[in-house]
């Protein structure tokens, strides 16, 4: 029950409906036995046993017809109110799984790099689909049929003892068994149903992940492999299904089982009671009890059903409510941030910052000021903290020791959308959607004036949606791939800018998908531009204009340019060097050559490298080369 409190402020905001919904239940089962009714007064007026006078007569032609048109009246009385139930409270159960499908996707919009490093895809597609379903089902056919259960019962049982209580305490006698079986198979089934689902998570993640990496399970012809392990997974399903199925499949066979049993009972013990010499119990009485005992048949039928589908829902509620009661550790804290805080130039300080993943540390006492229009350049060797340095500054994370202030201000005072809206980064592996070029690049355009989208809220009554651009504006597009040397591929397509990529831009090749996402980041004009190792599978001469593009940009805003090319890095204001999460060279190109560190060797090293290429089509000179062999880098300065 803890659970489904949880949900109450969901029901409320339907209230108006599910008791509208509930009220025409109990009217609908009221008058659903008004027949019998009408059948007993039937059968006794036919057999002259209106009372026990045997002088009694039948009854007329006339007063049947009256009892038929109250029978045909009493059904559609009864039919009437049970569409109006339906009408309100499966509607209701639908907006509801709206309302809980918004909330649940925007909580998610709103949980950091932590979680998500954590999650899976598939898992999480799983609870927004199957166990949201399970919810949605709970709260509509299973609500209004808790309902009509319990009304029809009262309604029922009220009937049957004002006929005859001694039948009505032998179908009482099945109560106490019913309600103890019940209460040991629904726990058995909601037990078994969150072992299902969750290998239905892993099933969905395995299919996500194999889906998404096709190219890679048939670069190594492992094809045979995923399918047994996709296999194997399959079985351990059908398992737990076949475990869930024997406690859910008896419960209506053993419904039906106790109701015969009744019946038999019933039908014995009534017979005495009619034939009994001074007995005031008629046949047409007998008829009403049975008639009203046979339409709590289906009800008690659906008990064992109801009960299957209220324990799903709850184990699936359970799943969601993971998500609702999982939290951002970065997030906006009221005392802290300063929401009146809206723009940002660009100057970027780190103040001794410190990062620690446990027991391993990734970044150790950084300082570092970038003013604000400054070409920045970082390099360093591989896990030398370089990414991290731009997650802290995004507030990705936040740093173990230590500040990152822009403008003189910790991140952490200034608002996420503030400071977010300002950055723009361009990540090592670049994500695509599925959509065409123009609407990839433009996708971070025209979003800062919406508002938030109000959760918690009933979709009853809401406002339309505000309407998003779906064409981003031409112009702006065609510059920022311009600038990102995209424009010459993208009008070699056939449909150029409108071309549609496949999913993760899987159609475009590795340096067209990173300058998409180059072009995608300058689209939005940020104040601080961040390029994470984002030139890397481009040629030389892309790289040039790449980076010619940028200088462009670049007057008067921040660019953190991180990679391991010298040539991408020499004309940068300042350049860093990271190793091992310290600052180990700072200052420009000239200067850290003269200096002889990593970053002279790493440029001597690729100078020896781009030598090397070039002699693979021209002859080397024998003392040419045995020169440029006596001058390269040992071993120990290379890995140095």
């Amino acid at each position: 029950m803890d659970s489904f409190r949880t949900l109450i402020p969901y029901l409320r905001l339907h209230q108006r409906q599910y008791v509208i919904g509930l009220i025409a239940v109990v009217i609908a089962n009221s008058f659903s036995l008004l027949p019998y009714y009408f059948i007993r007064l039937t059968i006794d007026g036919l057999t002259g046993q209106v009372d026990t006078d045997p002088a009694t007569t039948g009854i007329t032609l006339g007063t049947a017809g009256l009892y038929a048109l109250g029978i045909v009246g009493a059904a559609l009385t009864s039919g009437a109110f049970m569409l109006l139930m339906r009408r309100m409270i499966v509607i209701a159960s639908r907006q509801t799984e709206y309302e809980i499908r918004r909330d649940l996707f925007a909580h998610l919009q709103g949980l950091d790099k932590p979680y998500y490093d954590r999650a899976r895809t598939g898992d999480l597609m799983n609870r927004l689909t199957g166990d949201l379903s399970a919810v949605r089902e709970m709260l509509g056919f299973g609500a209004w049929q808790i309902v009509n259960i319990v009304s029809g019962f009262v309604t029922a049982f009220a009937v049957m003892f004002s006929l005859s209580w001694q039948l009505t305490l032998i179908v009482l006698a099945i109560v106490p068994v019913i309600v103890g079986v019940l209460t040991y198979l629904a726990r058995q089934i909601n037990v078994r149903h969150r072992l299902a689902q969750e290998q239905n998570s892993l099933i969905a993640a395995k299919a996500q992940e194999n889906f998404s990496g096709a190219r890679v399970v048939k670069g190594y012809a492992i094809e045979n492999r995923e399918i047994d392990d996709y296999r194997a997974m399959n079985l351990e399903l059908l398992r737990r299904n076949i475990a869930l199925t024997k406690v859910d499949g008896p419960l209506r066979s053993f419904m039906s089982l106790l109701l015969g049993l009744a019946f038999g009972v019933i039908l014995l013990v009534g017979g005495r009671l009619i034939l009994a010499p001074d007995s005031t119990f008629t046949v047409g009485m007998f008829v009403q009890f049975v008639g009203t005992l046979e339409r709590l048949t289906f009800p008690m039928l659906m008990v064992g059903w109801i009960t299957g589908v209220t324990q799903r829902g709850l184990a699936s509620w359970l799943r969601l409510k993971e998500i609702f009661d999982s939290q951002p550790l970065v997030r906006d804290e009221p005392g802290r941030t300063d929401p009146t805080l809206r723009t940002v130039t660009g100057d970027v300080t780190f103040e001794n910052v410190s990062l620690r993943y446990g027991d391993r540390t990734v970044l150790n006492g950084v300082n570092l000021h970038v003013p604000a229009g400054t070409f920045l350049g970082v390099t360093g060797p591989t896990g030398s903290g370089k990414t991290v340095l731009a997650q802290l500054l995004t507030r990705s994370m936040d740093p173990t020791a230590g500040r990152v202030l822009v403008d003189g201000q910790d991140v952490r005072v200034l608002p996420l959308r503030t400071l977010r809206d300002a950055i723009s980064v361009v990540p090592q592996e670049p994500f695509l959607f599925s959509d065409t070029i123009a609407n990839n690049i433009g996708f971070g355009l025209d979003n800062r004036d919406l508002p938030p989208v109000p959760t918690g809220v009933s979709v009853v009554g809401a406002p339309p949606p505000d309407d998003i651009p779906q064409q981003p504006d031409p112009a702006r597009v065609r510059e920022a791939a311009r600038l990102a040397g995209l424009t010459e591929d993208v009008d070699g397509f056939p449909q150029g800018f409108d071309t549609s990529l496949g999913e993760r831009g899987v159609t475009l090749s590795g340096g067209q998908r990173q300058r998409t996402a180059i072009a995608r980041a300058i689209v939005r004009e940020p104040r601080i531009l961040i390029l994470d190792d984002s030139l890397s599978a481009v040629d030389t001469e892309t790289e040039r204009r790449i980076l010619d593009g940028l200088r462009e940009i670049s007057r008067g805003r921040t660019v953190i340019l991180i990679a391991h090319r010298v040539s991408t890095l020499r004309h940068a204001d300042q350049i860093v060097v990271l190793e091992e999460g310290r600052v180990t060279e700072q200052g420009s190109h000239d200067e850290l050559l003269e200096r002889g560190g990593h970053y002279a060797q790493l440029e001597r090293l690729q100078r020896l490298a781009s030598d090397l290429d070039a002699d693979d089509e021209a002859p080397l000179d024998p003392e040419a080369a045995a020169d440029r062999l006596e001058n390269a880098p040992t071993p120990e300065q290379v890995t140095r």
